[in-house]
C-alpha cells in the first residue's frame, strides 16, 4: 500500500475529529462564575453600587456644599473653604437645637432600653395570654409615623385632649396643660410619644435573645442556691447586653436623625424653636434660612459625631463578647 493509501484510509477509518462549540455569552457567564470569589464578587458589586450611589455619593456632595456658598437660585457655588464650619458651630440656634438633640437622644435611648427589657422580660415569663400580648407589643412600631402624630395631637390637644381629660377627673392636675403649646413641655410630650412608638424594637430583639438562652444555666444558678436576682445578673444580663448594644447602636444613630414625629408634632419646631432638633435646624437652615453651606456643615458635624457614637458602641460590644468567652 502507497503513503498516499494510508492516508486515505486512516482519514476514511478515524471519521471527522471532535467539532469545538462556540462560545456563547451565556457559556461564559457561567464558567467566570465557576469560582466562589467571582461568584461573591458578583453578588456583592450590585450592593456596592447602591451603597455608592445612595450614601457615598450624596455625602461626597455635602462635603463639597460645606466648603462653599451655595445659591439656591441660580446653583452657583462659591468656594469658602471652613467658613461654613466656622458660622455653624458658632450658630446660636444651632448650638441650641444641638443641645436638644442630646437630650432627645439620651432620654429617648435610656427609656426605649427600659422599657423594652421589662416588657421583653414579661413577655418572656410564664403568663397567661402572653401569645397575645407578643402581638398586640408590635402594633406601636408598625402605626405610621403619620398616623402616630394625628391622633398624639388629638390625644395632647389643649381643649379636647383625652390626656388632659383623665389627668383632670383622677386629680392629678387642676387645668388643661398645654402640652404643644408650652415650650418646657412639648419636647418631654414628643420624647413619650416616641418611646411609644419605638421601644417594641428593643422588645422584639431582647425577646428573641431570652428565648435563646439555655434553661440549664438558670438551673444551675438555682442549684447553688441563686435567687432571682443572680439569675438576672449572672445569666440574663450577660447576655442581653450584646444584643442592647446591637439595637443601641441603630437606635441611636435613626433616634438622631428622627425627623417625622419631632416635625409633625411640634408643627416644624414647636413654640419658639423649643422643639428644634438638629434635623429641623438642618432643614430650617437649608430652605427657610437659605443657607444651604452651612446646613451641609451641620449634617456633616452630625455624623462625625454619630461615628464617633458607633465606634464607642462597637468597642463596647466587643468587651462584651470577650467576656462572655
Amino acid at each position: 500500500m502507497t503513503t498516499a493509501d494510508t492516508a486515505a484510509h486512516t482519514a476514511a477509518t478515524s471519521g471527522p475529529g471532535p467539532q469545538r462549540k462556540p462560545h456563547t455569552l451565556g457559556s461564559r457567564m457561567r464558567q467566570a462564575l465557576k469560582g466562589d470569589k467571582s461568584l461573591a464578587y458578583a453578588l456583592v458589586i450590585p450592593a456596592f453600587l447602591l451603597v455608592g450611589f445612595f450614601a457615598v455619593y450624596p455625602f461626597v456632595i455635602a462635603v463639597w456644599n460645606s466648603l462653599s456658598y451655595v445659591d439656591l437660585y441660580t446653583g452657583e457655588r462659591t468656594f469658602v473653604g471652613l467658613q461654613n464650619f466656622k458660622d455653624t458651630i458658632t450658630d446660636p440656634f444651632v448650638l441650641a437645637a444641638t443641645w436638644r438633640s442630646v437630650i432627645w437622644t439620651a432620654s429617648n435611648m435610656v427609656l426605649q432600653v427600659l422599657i423594652g427589657v421589662i416588657v421583653a422580660m414579661l413577655l418572656n415569663a410564664p403568663l397567661r395570654g402572653r401569645r397575645v400580648a407578643r402581638a398586640l407589643v408590635l402594633v406601636p412600631y408598625m402605626v405610621p409615623a403619620i398616623v402616630a402624630a394625628l391622633i398624639f395631637q388629638y390625644m395632647f390637644n389643649d381643649v379636647t385632649g383625652v390626656v388632659n381629660y383623665v389627668m383632670q377627673t383622677v386629680g392629678v392636675i387642676d387645668e388643661p396643660l398645654g402640652w404643644l403649646s408650652n415650650p418646657d413641655l412639648i419636647m418631654i410630650t414628643i420624647v413619650l410619644v416616641n418611646v411609644w412608638k419605638y421601644s417594641p424594637f428593643f422588645t422584639i430583639i431582647v425577646l428573641a435573645r431570652l428565648q435563646s438562652i439555655p434553661h440549664d444555666l438558670y438551673e444551675a444558678v438555682s442549684i447553688d442556691g441563686g435567687s432571682w436576682w443572680h439569675r438576672f445578673t449572672t445569666v440574663t444580663l450577660p447576655s442581653i447586653i450584646p444584643v442592647v448594644l446591637a439595637g443601641s447602636l441603630f437606635r441611636t444613630i435613626w433616634t438622631a436623625y428622627d425627623f417625622d414625629i419631632p416635625f409633625l408634632l411640634s408643627g416644624g419646631g414647636g413654640p419658639s424653636g423649643s422643639a428644634i432638633t438638629m434635623p429641623l435646624a438642618i432643614r430650617s437652615l437649608a430652605f427657610e434660612q437659605l443657607q444651604y453651606g452651612q446646613a451641609s456643615a451641620l449634617a456633616i458635624y452630625a455624623s462625625l459625631l454619630l461615628a464617633v457614637i458607633a465606634a464607642y458602641y462597637l468597642w463596647q460590644m466587643r468587651k462584651s463578647r470577650q467576656k462572655m468567652g
